[in-house]
C-alpha cells in the first residue's frame, strides 16, 4: 500500500507503489478529500497511470513502461471512497499514478492498494457512486 498527499497547485502529483512489494495485476485507487473552502466547486481529477512491466517468462528481465489512457474521477461524494480500479492482463512491477485538477485549489489524500485478480481486462475503470 502507498499513501500520499496531492495538491492541484503542485507541478506534479505522483503516487506509486513500492516495486519491492512484488508484482500485481490490479491497483485500487482510494481518495479522501478535505472539506472544501467557501463556494469552491467539488474538484474533478484527471487520473493516468504508467505501468512498469517485466516479462521474465519470455526471458526479458529489462523493465518496460506502458501508459494507460487518462480518465476523469470525481467529484468525490463521500469523504473517503474508492474512485478507480486499474487493471492489466499481466504482472505489473510498479503502478505510478498522476493526478491533475483544474478546479480551483484541490487537495486530497490518495491510497493505492495493489492486488491480484483474474487477468483479462486492461485500463483504468472509474468506480461509479450514487449521485453522479
Amino acid at each position: 500500500m502507498s499513501v500520499a498527499e496531492i495538491d492541484s497547485e503542485k507541478q506534479t502529483n505522483v503516487v506509486s507503489t513500492d516495486p519491492l512489494l512484488g508484482p500485481w495485476t490490479h491497483c485500487v485507487v482510494i481518495m479522501e478529500q478535505p472539506p472544501l473552502l467557501g463556494d469552491d466547486p467539488p474538484p474533478r481529477w484527471r487520473l493516468s497511470a504508467t505501468l512498469t512491466l517485466r516479462d521474465t517468462i519470455a526471458g526479458n528481465v529489462e523493465a518496460m513502461q506502458a501508459d494507460l489512457p487518462t480518465v476523469v474521477v470525481g467529484p468525490l461524494i463521500h469523504k473517503r471512497q474508492i474512485v478507480a480500479l486499474a487493471k492489466y492482463p499481466g504482472l505489473v512491477s510498479r503502478w505510478l499514478f498522476r493526478f491533475e485538477s483544474d478546479d480551483g485549489r484541490a487537495r486530497a489524500r490518495v491510497w493505492l492498494h495493489p492486488g491480484n485478480s483474474p487477468m483479462g481486462e486492461c485500463g483504468i475503470f472509474v468506480v461509479p457512486h450514487p449521485g453522479r
